[in-house]
């Protein structure tokens, strides 16, 4: 896995805080992770507005494609 930046994991810390510590998408609050909305690698910035909550699970789903997750571009 990617060393992801100081500013990336606060990002995700700040959006685990946010979010109860638990999955957005289930009731799950095991293997918590953070996932972005607007893609990393298109250009998705490393804020908790751009951070989805996921546990393991759903977060698997998520890259299967099995679960779509809306994107929004917060850049403007």
């Amino acid at each position: 896995m990617a060393v992801r930046s100081s500013e990336h994991r606060k990002a995700i810390a700040l959006a685990k805080i946010r979010e109860g510590y638990g999955c957005e998408l289930c009731p799950s609050k095991l293997e918590i992770h953070g996932h972005h909305i607007l893609d990393y690698s298109f250009g998705g910035q490393a804020t908790p507005e751009n951070i989805l909550v996921v546990c393991k699970v759903c977060h698997d789903k998520v890259h299967a494609g099995e679960i779509t997750v809306d994107t929004y571009d917060y850049r403007k």
